[in-house]
């Protein structure tokens, strides 16, 4: 038997040098006589016969031993954040009942006139209720709305002159319940019947839990907000691995809409797991592959009839647009290699995946991992919906953040609104105050009002120019000076901040933004671009998926529009006709 199979090899060999055999093949590429590719992308034809020499010429005829997936199971370790750490080094629990947007924007809200007498009103509505509605007066009479009110509010001053101690002080009232204040006080009144005490406190239980379900408000004072950079800043601290703790950071959060992209992971550097996390669990998924298909895609086989959504032919491309060559690339050459497996998690989990395995119509299995673990490409580093890594980590870190964020949501007029721009001229930055909070509860309009300044008498009538030390800006544009940032040891000692400042004659800030940090308020640098910045307070309104309506006050930081000129002076010699 070996001899007849090795006088067989001997024959195929004399075969093989005998007989001729082309082993080489060209590929075939067109030369267009111009730059219009429309006729050229169409392939137009008038002979039947030479549809089937291209499909031959094109490897259509040829059989290719390439069996199909028919099974993914997908591998996967799932893990819970389970805290929120702010800026400011302050940890609470993450509430899963509410969006993240929710739980990190939300602010305790300022008691305006405007929440003062809608809490009044419907603890009014609750005495109704229970037939103790005789109790509304000695409320108005012993809790009145007493709120200092700003001339040029008006609408705030419409609306106290309206109330003219008809109705009490709601959230003076909700704070006494709070401390248990309110229940002595109706049961040492002597005008509060012993025997409507109990309806009393039913009305204070029903009070606080529509005041907890209407506003979403933080126990305690312990916002993300960072005004020193004018932006949200916390992080998500979860175990992914044995070997180490990596916690998800997003210190750059503007506000509005929070994604997975808005997070980055770093490696914690205490290197400590709370004892609230829990461990990671493995979930296995099975699914059947599915092509992925978009608008436009090429059909994989030629002589086929196509939509014509996309007309490749058609792509405008300058030798800059890269990215314009590279997706009508991936269009027309690698379209169908691409498959689709709908992975399901649950809102605010952290996924790894930690590979697939494949099987095809021919019953073989095929193990695939992720790409930053494949010894032949980890260098290129190619990974989708990934966490930047921000501390270059050596170990692989493919993980993947479901944030529990909201879809839509209502929002109100700006309730405070602030432009931060650059002056040049002066080198300095100012924080306009646009609209400020009214006790109306909607936001106000601030005017451009200049200081007012003494008048000036000459001293002599035969006087014709006066000395002018400085002038002075608007009540609402709040300076913010240059100065050297305290450094420690190898720090640059140049680097400079902003620091609040007051301009002679003028008020202090009106608005919350600017009011809530005392005494001395510092701004970074770098957070004040050319084009400026604009930071604005607004109510937010959203759905969950429990169906339960969410009210919160939030924060938005946005693009300026430009810088800005104060036009300031110093040293001046004017003539007196014409101050």
């Amino acid at each position: 038997m070996e001899t007849l199979v090795a006088l067989a090899n001997l024959k195929l060999e004399a075969v093989r040098y005998t007989r001729p055999n082309i082993r080489n093949y060209n590929r075939l590429e067109g030369s267009p006589r111009s730059r219009d590719f429309q006729r050229n992308l169409g392939m137009e034809c008038h002979d039947p016969l030479w549809f089937l020499c291209r499909q031959w010429q094109f490897g259509e005829f040829q059989a290719e031993d390439a069996a199909t997936a028919s099974q993914a199971n997908v591998l996967g370790t799932h893990t819970s954040p389970a805290e929120i750490k702010t800026g400011s080094r302050k940890k609470y629990p993450i509430d899963n009942t509410i969006p993240i947007e929710t739980l990190v924007e939300q602010e305790v809200l300022s008691p305006t006139l405007q929440l003062r007498a809608q809490m009044g009103r419907h603890l009014i509505k609750l005495l109704k209720r229970k037939r103790i509605k005789r109790y509304a007066g000695i409320l108005a009479t012993d809790f009145p709305i007493s709120r200092k009110i700003e001339a040029d509010d008006k609408e705030g001053l419409f609306l106290s002159t309206a109330l003219s101690n008809k109705i009490p002080d709601g959230f003076k009232i909700h704070k006494r319940m709070r401390s248990s204040a309110f229940r002595r006080w109706f049961e040492k009144h002597p005008d509060v019947r012993k025997k409507d005490h109990a309806a009393l406190l039913e009305c204070q239980r029903e009070f606080r839990r529509w005041f907890r379900n209407l506003y979403q408000q933080p126990e305690e004072r312990k916002g993300a907000w960072d005004p020193a950079r004018l932006e949200y800043s916390f992080g998500l601290r979860s175990p992914h691995e044995t070997k180490g703790v990596r916690r998800l950071v997003a210190d750059q959060y503007p506000g509005g809409h929070l994604d997975w992209k808005d997070f980055d992971q770093e490696t914690n550097p205490a290197g400590r797991v709370s004892a609230v996390l829990g461990k990671p669990e493995s979930s296995v998924q099975t699914f059947i592959p599915t092509q992925l298909k978009f608008s436009g895609m090429p059909h994989p086989r030629l002589w086929q009839m196509e939509d014509s959504e996309t007309n490749f032919g058609r792509i405008d491309s300058s030798p800059t647009s890269i990215m314009n060559i590279l997706l009508a690339e991936y269009g027309l050459n690698y379209s169908n290699d691409w498959f689709v497996l709908p992975y399901e998690l649950p809102v605010n989990t952290i996924c790894r995946i930690e590979g697939i395995l494949l099987k095809d119509v021919f019953g073989q299995y095929m193990f695939v991992k992720p790409a930053i673990k494949d010894p032949e490409t980890n260098w290129q580093e190619f990974a989708m919906f990934h966490q930047t890594e921000r501390d270059n980590a050596t170990r692989d870190q493919s993980i993947f953040y479901l944030t529990p964020s909201i879809g839509q949501k209502l929002e109100s007029e700006d309730i405070e609104r602030i432009n931060f721009v650059r002056d040049e001229m002066s080198n300095m930055v100012w924080a306009i105050e646009q609209v400020v909070a009214s006790e109306a509860g909607n936001g106000r309009i601030l005017k451009r009002n200049l200081p007012s300044i003494a008048e000036f008498t000459p001293v002599s009538e035969t006087a014709k120019v006066r000395y002018i030390l400085g002038n002075t800006v608007p009540d609402n544009w709040i300076p913010f000076v240059p100065v050297h940032k305290a450094v420690g040891a190898g720090q640059d000692p140049k680097e400079i901040r902003l620091q609040r400042a007051r301009m002679p004659q003028s008020t202090a800030p009106r608005g919350k933004i600017l009011n809530e940090v005392q005494p001395v308020y510092f701004l970074e640098e770098e957070e004040i671009t050319k084009a400026g910045v604009i930071v604005s307070r607004r109510f937010q309104r959203t759905r969950w998926l429990n169906g339960k309506t969410l009210l919160w006050m939030g924060r938005r930081k946005k693009a300026g529009r430009g810088e800005g000129a104060a036009n300031l002076s110093f040293d001046e010699i004017v003539d007196i006709s014409q101050t």
